[in-house]
């Protein structure tokens, strides 16, 4: 009889032991954070801040940029050309990676990427 018992009790035992083990294991499942890539598409058309406002970036459809100035990429690479005012000098951004809603960029030769956001901050 006691032996029995035992048995039932083993049985009974090993599924619930089975349920924990695999509930403490290492979840799989969980999402993973996208790498940051230049993904030019959502970058344009689109106002962009950086914090405090001081400069901001006005890209508009057909490279149009602020009221009468240009933009355009570069041999189609990650840097952009703008001309701020119509006739003005060129000036050159390079971008690093941008999603729905930030950008880091950074106008050549300075040394430091700037963040941006699509809102003022």
């Amino acid at each position: 009889m006691n032996q029995s018992i035992l048995k039932n009790l083993v049985l009974a035992l090993v599924p619930v032991l089975i349920l924990s083990f695999s509930a403490c294991k290492a979840k799989t499942d969980d999402p993973v954070t996208p790498a940051k890539t230049l993904n030019k598409t959502t970058l344009t058309p689109k106002t962009w801040y950086n914090k405090g406002g001081s400069i901001v970036h006005t890209f508009k459809a057909g490279g149009v940029y602020g009221g009468d100035g240009t933009w355009k990429w570069v041999n189609n690479s990650d840097t952009m050309e703008i001309v701020m005012i119509k006739d003005d000098e060129p000036t050159y951004w390079k971008v690093y990676w941008n999603t729905d809603h930030e950008m880091s960029c950074e106008k050549a030769e300075t040394g430091g990427a700037i963040l941006y956001k699509d809102a003022a901050w």
